[in-house]
């Protein structure tokens, strides 16, 4: 009776903490390494007191914090080029905040990276565009079965030098290891 009783209360506390399990996945584990690379930027809208406004150029992100832009920014017919810097910051839930002095924005990513929406969120603006990386990632799901680090991180962020072994090589080694381990037994 008692180790009924245990059972049906263990049940339950897991049922009951698993939904809390489930949140505490983050979507971004990668935190700002989410965004690294060179991403397509377009947008537009308006600024009160100049009029309307868009853009299209590219943002490259490092993977640890910092942006570089460069655009071509029609501003209420007036065609500028712009190049800026910036930083930004990825939340656990695949927002971010990023600060393009003087302008400041909030962003909602895709778990890979690959697609970013924005908006700005200074006074006096209505801005908001998309941000699509230029040489897409394979989704997570994918690059976990071929990754054995279990996320897709560029390679100068990653922890563990990659193998630069020719896939001849590679070949090589398994089969002497292969005879090396048959004489062993």
């Amino acid at each position: 009776m008692v180790k009924s009783i245990t059972s049906a209360v263990l049940g339950v506390l897991a049922l009951g903490l698993a939904p809390q399990a489930l949140k505490a996945t983050p979507l971004c584990p990668l935190g700002n390494a989410t965004l690294h690379g060179t991403y397509v930027v377009s947008g537009g809208g308006t600024i009160v007191g100049l009029g309307p406004v868009t853009s299209v150029g590219e943002v490259t992100y490092d993977g640890k914090g910092s942006s570089n832009a460069s655009y071509t920014l029609s501003a209420n017919g007036k065609i500028l080029s712009v190049t800026v810097a910036g930083t930004y910051t990825v939340n656990p839930d695949c927002t971010a905040t990023a600060v393009e002095s003087p302008s400041h924005f909030n962003f909602v990513i895709t778990p890979d990276g690959n697609t970013v929406w924005w908006i700005s969120t200074d006074g006096s603006t209505v801005l908001s565009g998309t941000l699509v990386r230029l040489h897409p990632l394979e989704s997570l799901d994918a690059s976990r079965s071929s990754s054995t680090e279990h996320h897709a991180v560029p390679a100068n962020l990653r922890r563990v030098p990659k193998d630069s072994a020719s896939p001849k090589s590679r070949t090589k080694l398994v089969t002497q290891r292969t005879v090396v381990a048959g004489k062993a037994s």
